[in-house]
């Protein structure tokens, strides 16, 4: 499976909150994921515990990718 997500990361230097965006292309789940959806479902936090598995050509692979936005896109939310 592949993991693409989205957090807010304030800079250090300026103090300015931007949208941090990580990828990761191949990535093997290594415990029980459950989820309750639904208005009647009570809230969980729930934890998985997964491993990223390197991708591309040998000498230039890698397991994730981070990019960071020059605005944190929920703001307006």
């Amino acid at each position: 499976m592949s993991l693409e997500g989205r957090t807010r990361v304030k800079d250090d230097e300026t103090g300015k909150v931007v949208t941090g965006i990580i990828k990761i292309p191949k990535l093997k789940l290594m415990s029980d994921l459950s989820i309750k959806l639904g208005s009647q479902a009570s809230p969980i936090v729930g934890t998985f515990r997964a491993a990223g598995v390197p991708v591309g050509s040998r000498g230039s692979s890698y397991v994730s990718e981070f990019c960071f936005l020059e605005d944190d896109i929920d703001s307006d939310l």
